[in-house]
């Protein structure tokens, strides 16, 4: 057989196969239609005309009412809206947001000076438990410059007075006591200690003080009785020196540079 007679073989059985395919396709479209007309009855499916039937739908009364609704949650609502009673919540969301910002800076602050305070008491602290060490090394530097000897007290040279005092030894307490008082002035720059220095020197460069000047001389004519004179002193003596020593701890601290 030749390719001619191959060629017809499959033209006849393709048109044998399309008369098939419609078949059952009819056969599918009728069943359907069966099934349509049982006892079943659909709505929307016309069995007399063999069509699809218009049907009317109608959302629910309830749904419909309610389809135009703008309601949103807000806890804030607007004052025209009849759930808002006329007030302006946005104002009072203002006043919220102020007293937030206003509470958290207050903190906020709180927290800084509680620092600044805690740091400065340290500070004050430390220089408390320096302050008695440093004030004994300037004092003994300072007993270096004096321009007479004496004995190095076991405490400093005010207690050493007192200790005097106390004990009845007035001459050796007015010395201490005008030790004290040359110290004092050089620590708060009122005088310069030197070794070579006389007292009437010390005196001259009070001259811009009279105040601690008249103190100070005081003191230092019952130190150079006893120092140089070799002159006892008395109870009243010592005691007119000693009760301006309040006045002379003021004089020293006004004008002029003061070191507490």
């Amino acid at each position: 057989m030749g390719a001619l007679g191959m060629m017809m073989l499959g033209v006849a059985a393709a048109a044998t196969a399309v008369p098939t395919a419609t078949v059952a396709a009819d056969a599918a479209v009728e069943f359907g239609r069966e099934a349509l007309r049982g006892p079943t009855r659909f709505p929307w499916y016309d069995a007399q005309q063999d069509a699809l039937r218009r049907i009317d739908v109608r959302p629910p009364k309830e749904t419909a009412e309610h389809r135009g609704s703008t309601w949103q949650a807000d806890p804030f609502p607007d004052p025209a809206s009849p759930s808002s009673f006329g007030w302006d919540w946005s104002g009072l969301r203002a006043i919220v947001q102020a007293l937030l910002w206003g509470g958290l800076l207050a903190l906020l602050a709180w927290l800084i000076y509680f620092l600044v305070r805690s740091y400065l008491r340290q500070h004050a602290a430390a220089e408390v438990e320096d302050q008695p060490e440093q004030d004994g090394r300037v004092e003994e530097d300072s007993i270096e410059s004096l321009p007479f000897d004496i004995a190095r007290p076991q405490t400093d040279l005010l207690a050493e007075a007192r200790r005097l005092y106390e004990a009845g030894d007035y001459a050796q307490a007015v010395v201490y006591l005008f030790s004290y008082q040359l110290v004092r002035l050089d620590r708060s720059q009122h005088i310069r200690l030197a070794r070579g220095k006389t007292n009437r020197q010390y005196l001259r460069e009070l001259q811009p003080r009279p105040d601690l000047r008249g103190l100070v001389e005081r003191t230092m004519v019952a130190f150079e009785e006893v120092f140089f004179g070799h002159h006892p002193l008395e109870r009243s003596g010592f005691e007119q020196c000693w009760e301006r020593l309040d006045e002379f701890h003021q004089r020293l601290s006004e004008g002029g540079v003061s070191d507490g």
